[in-house]
């Protein structure tokens, strides 16, 4: 097992790698602006803390669950609580690189696909419904009047 100081090591170089990885695609994407460096640096932190639970997991084999004694006497598995810390940071991670935008989902609402048709003085009506033989005929026997 590695001691604290080299665990911090390891965390401290893949911390600093991954920030030229993300500076290096958002540059070569051109959608990074100054003012996501606070963004880019909230993202090392989660980063930072994802790595450290990560390296402590792994070092213990990634068990996926542990003993656990209750009051009672009665011992029970229950998740591992460097695995349920791992699952937590990747999520916050994920979410953090969605703001960013460096993940491949389309973000709704951000994207204006050309205008209106309609001039500004004129005013936009709903169209009315067609009113075929069967729709007629459902409606007459629906409003009960024969």
């Amino acid at each position: 097992m590695a001691t604290k100081k080299e665990r911090q090591k390891v965390v401290a170089e893949k911390t600093e790698a991954e920030k030229n990885r993300i500076l290096k695609i958002m540059r070569e994407a051109d959608i990074y602006t100054l003012t996501l460096d606070p963004l880019i640096e909230s993202y090392l932190d989660i980063f930072e803390i994802y790595m450290t639970m990560y390296i402590q997991w792994k070092e213990k084999g990634f068990p996926a669950t542990q003993r656990h004694t209750n009051k009672a006497g009665a011992t029970n598995n229950s998740k591992h609580p460097l695995a349920q810390q791992v699952e937590t940071w990747s999520d916050k991670k994920t979410k953090a690189l969605a703001l960013l935008g460096l993940t491949n989902n389309k973000q709704p609402g951000k994207i204006v696909t050309g205008g209106s048709s309609v001039r500004k003085e004129e005013e936009m009506t709903k169209p009315e419904p067609v009113v075929d033989e069967l729709t007629a005929h459902r409606n007459k026997w629906r409003s009960g009047k024969v």
